[in-house]
């Protein structure tokens, strides 16, 4: 199994940290959480970080802490779409712009797992007094599958889960619908 340390992965995929935060800082302003600090990339430790007062309710914590998933999946699978279909059509040979799309692509879907940082603020909200019921039900699995994708990213589970996004996806359901 190949280890690649990773500060060089966030390096070579540093598109991919940019979106994950920007998808935090977009669902802080959406649930109208205050933002008190954004690093989009560095060097170290975390890759980036929004730095965010406590969301007003446990559904609020719960969205921001999965947008990243969300949005880094669509904008990841969007952007190598064109790729894919060119792919499916096997009309041209791929060429610099399908390359650097598909990789744009990739490194945006390979940053689409919320961190574990993520996963254990979202667990202390859920742990909360006023967290209902319905948010443990649905928060605890969520959980779960972050910490378990972490787990998995030893394996590459974050480039395998943005290729099956980014291309085996678009392509599966173009040969399910002709």
């Amino acid at each position: 199994m190949l280890f690649i340390p990773g500060p060089l992965i966030a390096f070579l995929t540093f598109p991919g940290v940019i979106v994950h935060e920007a998808a935090h800082q977009l669902m802080c302003r959406l649930t109208k959480t205050p933002v008190l600090q954004v690093c989009y990339i560095r060097a170290g430790n975390p890759s980036g970080y929004v730095i965010h007062d406590a969301p007003a309710s446990g559904w609020k914590h719960f969205l921001i802490s999965v947008a990243p998933f969300l949005i880094n999946s669509i904008v990841g699978a969007l952007i190598c779409l064109p790729v894919a279909l060119g792919e499916a059509a096997r009309s041209l040979p791929m060429g610099l712009m399908d390359i650097g799309l598909g990789w744009l692509g990739i490194s945006v879907a390979m940053h689409a797992f919320p961190s574990t940082g993520d996963a254990a603020s979202l667990w202390k909200a859920m742990k909360g007094d006023g967290a209902s019921w319905l948010l443990r039900l649905v928060g605890w699995p969520v959980v779960a599958v972050i910490y378990l994708g972490a787990l998995l990213s030893a394996f590459w589970f974050d480039v395998i889960y943005a290729w099956l996004i980014c291309f085996r996806g678009p392509l599966s359901l173009l040969e399910s619908l002709v």
